[in-house]
């Protein structure tokens, strides 16, 4: 088998879910045309187009706004915030939208909601740690799915 990094695997899996669903989308600060922060999604703005793998402005709480109408409609759209302390600003459109639209529309709506947060490592694993809403996201059950470390590139 061969060997892949974290963030490599994180990018196959985009790449193939992108590849299989049309309904999926990405948008973040610097998905498109940087790859991302961590280079997950490297790559993939040029395979599959900029209207799917699409550059926000630095705004995370519309990023969430997006991710929610965008749901809503049927599409299947993974936000990426840049590290988990970002988190905070897309709380509103998770606790008091995404978590309830359901409940609100009687069945008719439902939010699927992925998201890439990424923890940072070396000079940023403090910071990160510190700022990190684990209680928070635990409470609203999303799940961690995997922490990977980062060597310098």
């Amino acid at each position: 088998m061969a060997k892949v990094t974290m963030v490599d695997a994180v990018t196959m899996a985009l790449a193939h879910e992108l590849e299989n669903d049309k309904d999926v989308v990405i948008l973040g600060e610097d998905v498109g045309i940087n790859g991302g922060v961590f280079r997950a999604t490297n790559g993939l703005a040029q395979k599959f187009g900029e209207d799917r793998v699409i550059d926000t402005p630095l705004a995370e709480a519309m990023i969430a706004g997006m991710t929610v109408g965008m749901a809503t409609q049927g599409m299947k759209p993974i936000a990426e915030a840049q590290f988990m302390g970002f988190i905070y600003p897309m709380f509103e459109q998770i606790v008091c939208h995404a978590a309830r639209f359901r409940n609100r529309t009687r069945g008719r709506l439902t939010v699927h909601w992925s998201s890439a947060l990424h923890m940072a490592a070396a000079s940023m694993l403090l910071n990160t740690i510190l700022k990190a809403p684990k209680p928070c996201l635990h409470t609203f059950q999303v799940c961690e799915i995997g922490r990977a470390s980062c060597r310098e590139r």
